[in-house]
């Protein structure tokens, strides 16, 4: 079933790293809680706001209830109070008893301390309306405008009579902006969060996912260093479990590496010293042209063995030393140029560290193999801060492009492409290959415009 195009939108957002993934996860959850937190302080604040106004009206209060409903002296209510005895219980409306709850607690906490003793009310209404009298609920809290709270109750008296009491006074709040409070608010909680959980990832990355990243550059360089020191067994169990195996994974390599080199160094020497009899054999036949062949193919063989160990051997570079890559350039290029291919050289190129052997193997098979298959060779120099790149040009068939990922592979061979007539085994460029890897390089291949072949080796200069 094909992905929806918005969630295939979503996964090009989600992020790659691990740092950034669990920085994401741990601010859309603080986020996520932090706007469930709000109406909580929603809840609770908007019993805060009709605290003030229900205290006010509640010390307003208390002299009527002391004065009674007296004939004598008639109940004066200031401004925007309406206040009145009558005989039955007031009905309340219906609506939010659980605020209404605690309106009539502060009521009636209120009271008793203006009276001195406990009082009983009835709270029958209280709300927040605007100046025309409409209810509001959050414009109270975020608006720029203050609300009036309109606070409705009733204080039974002692002949049996009902105080009532209808009011309004303004709600308790800052005489700051609206804005500068939210700003405020925003600045405090959101922002000074985000902040904390971005020092927490940094934490978390530093002291967890450190050893993590060890791993994975271990694991990067292990392909070009198989002898590199183990990784230190630090950070939480999972991790020093992960790095014992890999500790554990890099020993068995190198044991199945050397396993390797013994039973190639046996093999060899196991198989020319047949080959030496059957040269000494082969003299004795008196028939010329059997000789001839028979010395051909043990040449062939005992050239076989060579490449094999060559290719052994050039993922092993050994100590390194300083190796002036200009001067082993000229004398190969002197050394094998003739009057009808002159292998100029062009550039320049600083000393590097390396193994003096193995570089000039590699650099003599690309040179012999452009010769072999091609013409008008020539080598290019080129030196930045990172390395030296060695660039071998030639005009001749090239590659076939599906055979370009492949061919430095070992006995891989391109001979339809190339010269259906050449020789060798497939190891050459797989030698070339491996001695620049083991020197922390690289070697690629792509045919020339125009025909030809672009061989580059590029190595690091080194510490």
């Amino acid at each position: 079933m094909p992905a929806l195009p918005g969630v295939a939108q979503l996964k090009r957002l989600w992020p790659q790293t691990l740092f950034a993934q669990l920085l994401m996860i741990m601010v859309c959850g603080v986020l996520a809680i932090q706007l469930l937190s709000s109406s909580i302080w929603f809840d609770v604040r908007f019993a805060q706001v009709l605290e003030a106004p229900a205290r006010l009206a509640a010390s307003r209060t208390a002299a009527w209830v002391e004065q009674g409903c007296s004939t004598d002296r008639p109940l004066q209510a200031p401004a925007g109070y309406q206040v009145r005895c009558v005989q039955e219980e007031p009905v309340a409306e219906a609506g939010d008893k659980r605020g209404r709850r605690r309106v009539e607690l502060l009521l009636r906490q209120a009271l008793a301390h203006e009276l001195g003793h406990e009082q009983a009310v009835r709270l029958l209404e209280a709300r927040l309306t605007d100046d025309q009298g409409q209810p509001i609920v959050w414009r109270s809290l975020f608006g720029l405008s203050t609300a009036l709270a309109h606070i409705h109750f009733a204080i039974p008296l002692a002949d049996g009579r009902w105080l009532e009491v209808d009011g309004h006074e303004q709600q308790g709040w800052s005489g700051e902006s609206a804005w500068a409070l939210i700003a405020d608010y925003v600045l405090r909680i959101y922002v000074l969060r985000i902040l904390a959980v971005l020092g927490i990832c940094w934490l978390a990355v530093r002291l967890c996912l450190r050893p993590l990243q060890r791993l994975s550059e271990a694991a990067r360089g292990l392909g070009n260093n198989l002898d590199q020191p183990a990784l230190p067994l630090n950070g939480p169990l999972e991790v020093r479990e992960a790095a014992h195996t890999f500790n554990v994974m890099q020993q068995r390599l190198i044991a199945m590496m050397r396993d390797q080199a013994y039973f190639l160094a046996a093999v060899s020497h196991d198989l020319r010293t047949p080959l030496t009899r059957m040269r000494l054999r082969i003299e004795r036949l008196d028939d010329e042209t059997q000789r001839e062949r028979l010395k051909h193919n043990i040449a062939q063989m005992d050239a076989m063995i060579a490449q094999v160990l060559d290719f052994q051997h050039a993922a092993e570079p050994g100590v390194a030393e300083p190796v002036d890559v200009e001067q082993m350039i000229a004398c190969l290029c002197s050394e094998l140029a003739t009057v009808g291919e002159p292998l100029p050289v062009s550039g320049s190129a600083a000393p590097i560290l390396g193994s003096p052997v193995l570089l000039q193997r590699c650099l003599q098979n690309l040179l012999e193999n452009a010769l072999r298959y091609a013409r008008d060779v020539k080598v290019v120099l080129g030196d930045t801060e990172q390395g030296v790149s060695i660039r071998v040009e030639d005009r001749g068939p090239g590659i076939d492009p599906s055979l370009l990922t492949c061919i430095t592979e070992p006995f891989v061979r391109a001979e339809a492409s190339r010269n259906a007539q050449s020789g060798g085994y497939g190891l050459g460029l797989s030698i070339a290959r491996r001695i620049a890897q083991g020197h922390g390089g690289s070697l690629t291949l792509e045919n020339r415009q125009g025909g030809g072949l672009l061989v580059t080796v590029f190595l690091p200069k080194g510490d």
